[in-house]
């Protein structure tokens, strides 16, 4: 378990083509590792066996009653967002009403994935999580005809009528778990029509985007699609 191939091998699993080296780190790490097991333990990273999730809770007001014009309803409304990480570099975002325990079941099935679920890939920056996401189009999603290349931040599908979310957060750290917290720092819509892109920035206040945080998920397995060397 001390052998420091596996742990090199390791490191190339999360970081892919921004891995660096040892002995001559890049501009976007530039700490110094004692060995590839130091760098797997220290350096930012996301966790695959499981998924973020933020809760968001907000006050509605509804409509004036016939009745009693001086009676207006309140209504609380809550849901969830759930990002999920996969060491190929793909990653998956839905937002949903479900509790957690039904709601990570929605995109466990990676090759089957819900049409309400954006997905993309993403790539690491130091302590900055960059990703592309896309609304799912479930007659290319059940092809399997996909071009895919490890550190790449570009969508699966390229269409000149598209909708990209571009997202960044900063991984944060808990007291039990480090890499247990993601932080918007920027969300940007871009619209693709007639070859013409339009962009818009999210306000990102805490009551919109809280914090996401890790959870664990027994049930998500990954699946190999080609022999391990």
């Amino acid at each position: 378990a001390r052998d420091e191939e596996l742990w090199r091998l390791a490191c190339v699993k999360v970081w892919g083509l921004s891995v660096g080296t040892l002995d001559a780190q890049d501009a976007e790490n530039s700490t110094v590792y004692y060995s590839w097991r130091d760098m797997f333990i220290r350096r930012e990273r996301v966790n695959f066996s499981g998924c973020y999730i933020s809760k968001t809770t907000y006050l509605r007001m509804g409509e004036n009653s016939f009745q009693d014009q001086f009676y207006r309803p309140v209504q609380l409304v809550e849901y969830y967002r759930y990002i999920r990480f996969m060491p190929d570099g793909k990653v998956l975002m839905m937002t949903s009403a479900d509790e957690p325990s039904q709601g990570v079941t929605k995109i466990r099935n990676v090759h089957n994935i819900r049409p309400d679920v954006l997905r993309g890939r993403y790539r690491l920056f130091g302590d900055t999580v960059t990703l592309v996401l896309q609304k799912s189009s479930q007659s290319r999603a059940t092809t399997g005809h996909v071009r895919q290349r490890r550190g790449s931040v570009m969508p699966l599908d390229e269409d000149s009528n598209a909708t990209q979310f571009l997202i960044e957060l900063r991984i944060g750290h808990s007291p039990k778990r480090r890499c247990a917290q993601l932080v918007w720092s920027h969300y940007t819509l871009v619209q693709k029509r007639n070859k013409v892109d339009t962009s818009s920035e999210f306000d990102l206040t805490d009551a919109k985007y809280p914090s996401l945080w890790f959870s664990p998920v027994k049930s998500y397995h990954l699946d190999a699609d080609a022999p391990l060397v």
